[in-house]
Parts: structure tokens; sequence; C-alpha cells
């Protein structure tokens, strides 16, 4: 996809979008909802029609000046975020329809020998006759799954596909996109608003917001040193407080908030050339450490506040502290559960150089 533009009205939803999916490799629209994810989708898969702009599909090009493909002339496999499935149909009725709708490579006698390899690549082969509604949301995916990859298509698109299960089932469902796609070397654009997922899944990542591309990457970079604050406001989870940048009065530049004041030099300053000014400061939970203290340990920031709630969250004990005189909390994970309560006091210490400080700007 090359310069792609689309307008609903006067209003762009994208502009000047750029994008490639290479051979055997999966990428991840991420953003929020409402940032346009969806709609490049379908403008890929020609449900919507761009006002500006190419899209090529295993080296031809589908949409742009003179061209603009029908959805079934695009050699694409789609599945949904509702699935999809027709509930009069029996799984194989389901999955057999892109073999006599769309262009492919298997001639009639092969459809229902096709179907059946799907089918047994998805793990439901013996479901083959069982009537739709008869299907579990787990047993819905994998059919629509092989509805999508029957066909042998050069693109796999996926919007938002495992938000419906629960839990449990999209673990087992993500493990499962991942094996297959490794197995069959299918091209894959997946549109998800879970970073889980895209970081899970994904070869590189491609963060939107607004219509736009803010950064893109391999799943590491991006969340090890993004360099966007927006990016590192939306990838992980990540306490934020705010500060400024000045001059102290032996030369030094120092970072001051409402919780510490701690030198600029001694943290991840991830800078665009600005020395001094307003900054957004960015620190992870499990980097916050519990503990009393004699003196100031290894260089190690010390705070004293008061447990305002505390909890277990699946693997993790999770705490919030307060500060008098500050409007920042900071949450606090640790694997050990603490026999904390609210209102006791704690003491906590922080590693500067954990600390990620980007220049205010955009995001």
């Amino acid at each position: 996809m090359t310069d792609l533009d689309k307008r609903f009205g006067s209003e762009y939803a994208h502009r000047g979008v750029d994008l490639t999916v290479e051979r055997d490799e999966i990428v991840a629209l991420l953003g929020p909802s409402g940032c346009g994810k969806t709609t490049l989708l379908r403008c890929i898969a020609g449900v919507e029609v761009p006002d500006g702009g190419e899209i090529r599909i295993g080296g031809e090009t589908v949409h742009g000046d003179s061209v603009s493909r029908p959805p079934e002339d695009r050699d694409l496999g789609m599945v949904f975020q509702n699935y999809a499935i027709w509930p009069h149909k029996t799984v194989y009725e389901n999955v057999v329809f892109p073999l006599q709708y769309a262009d492919n490579p298997f001639p009639d006698s092969e459809y229902e020998a096709r179907v059946e390899e799907v089918l047994e690549l998805v793990q439901i082969g013996d479901l083959k006759s069982a009537p739709a509604t008869d299907l579990s949301g787990g047993q819905q995916q994998r059919t629509s799954l092989a509805r999508s990859l029957v066909h042998d298509p050069d693109l796999l698109l996926m919007d938002e596909p495992l938000s419906n299960l629960d839990r449990e089932l999209r673990k087992e469902m993500r493990d499962e996109l991942q094996r297959l796609q490794h197995e069959l070397g299918v091209s894959v654009l997946y549109v998800t608003h879970d970073q889980e997922e895209a970081f899970y899944l994904a070869d590189r990542v491609v963060l939107m917001r607004d219509g736009e591309t803010v950064e893109r990457g391999r799943p590491a970079e991006l969340h090890r040193r993004p360099s966007s604050p927006f990016t590192r406001r939306f990838v992980g989870t990540h306490n934020r407080f705010s500060g400024t940048v000045d001059v102290s009065a032996d030369g030094d530049r120092v970072v001051r908030t409402d919780l510490v004041a701690f030198p600029l030099d001694n943290v991840d300053y991830v800078s665009d050339g600005v020395e001094t000014g307003s900054v957004r400061c960015f620190l992870s939970p499990s980097d916050v450490e519990i503990g009393g203290f004699a003196g100031r340990p290894d260089g190690r920031l010390e705070l004293a506040g008061t447990v305002v709630a505390e909890g277990i969250l699946g693997d993790t004990y999770e705490l919030t502290v307060a500060f008098d005189g500050a409007a920042t909390d900071l949450v606090v994970h640790t694997e050990t559960v603490r026999d904390r309560e609210r209102g006791d006091e704690i003491r906590l210490h922080v590693r500067p150089e954990a600390i990620q400080v980007y220049p205010a700007g955009d995001g």
C-alpha cells in the first residue's frame, strides 16, 4: 500500500499511509479504538474505496488510478470479529464457499478434499457435517479461520479476531494462529487494540493514531525504547508523570517532578535534541521496589508514601501508593504478596536508569 488516502465527507480517515506486509510475515495494526485500523483493512479488502493511493497484493495492483478490483478478485482471506458464520449452513458449507465463488487454484473435483484438509489443520475435522448452530465460540472462530484459508490466499486480513472469546480461549487461539501462520507461511495483516496480542503474534507492529502511523518496528524495539511518548504511553503498563528540565547551579540538567528530582544524565532520555523544558516521564510498576533504606543505596531514589489500594492481579501483587504534596500516585508490582493494608506507610526505591523521559511534545 502506497500513499493511501481515505475521506468520509471532508474529513480524512487516512492520509498518505504506506504499509507493507512481506511474505510469511504477521504485521499488527495496533492503536486505540477509532484510530482507523478497520477502515484501512476495509480499503485493502475492497469494501471501502480509497480516495487516493495504490494497493498491491501478491505483486498485482488491485486498486490504483485505473484499477479497482472487487473483493472476490483480490486473493484475500478475511477473519471477522463476529465470525460471520452462516447459521443455516453446516461447517462444510461455510468453509467451501470461497472455493465456489472466488478465484482459487483448486479444481471442482478437489473442493471436498481441500475443505477436509483445512478443517484438520484447524483441528475441527470431526465437525465437517455439524450445523453452525451447534458450534461453540471457539469452534465458530476455527470455522471462520478455515474458510479464510481454504482458497490459499496471498494475504490474510484479521479484524479483532479474538475479542469475543474468553481469556483462556483467546490464549489458545492466539497460540493456534501463530502455529498456523508459521506452518502455512501466509502473510497476515492483524488489526487489534490489544497490545498483548499484537506483541505476541506480530513480526512487526504498526502503531496508529487518528488515521496516521505514529511508529513502526519490531515488538522488542517498540516495547523497550519507542521514539514517541504516545507509543510509550500506549505500549506496556507504566506510571506516567510530568516534569520540567532545568539547569542546576553547578550546570547539570535536572528533571524536577512533584515526586522527586533527579539528574537527566542518570535516566533513559529519549531525546529530540531539546535541552530544557517540559518532559513526560514513564516508569514500569515492576521497576519500583519496596524496602527500607540505609542512606541512598547505589544512587537509587527514595520515596516514602501511603498505600491507598492493594490487591492481587493474576500472578502479580499490586500496590498503589500516594505521596504527601504530590498529585502523582505510583503503582507497584511485585511477584510476592505483601502484608500491606490501605493506610500503611511504605518506603520505595527506584533506580534512575529505569525511568524513561521524553520531551513533552505531541503525544
